[in-house]
């Protein structure tokens, strides 16, 4: 089962939450693959994260 890790809504980009840009780097150019989920704060969703090659850890270590 997957951690689900909490962030909060001021330290995070909506790119980022919506699966568009790498969770780690940011990289919108690259290929994205499903790598965890997270909750923000002040918020009742949980969102599922991608991230590129180059940062493919997932997202709870």
């Amino acid at each position: 089962m997957t951690e689900i890790v909490t962030v909060s809504v001021d330290e995070v980009s909506i790119a980022r939450l919506h699966g568009f840009a790498c969770w780690g780097c940011g990289a919108v150019t690259r290929r994205l693959e499903p790598s965890g989920e997270v909750s923000v704060t002040r918020t009742d969703r949980v969102w599922r994260v991608f991230r590129c090659a180059e940062c493919r850890e997932p997202v709870a270590s």
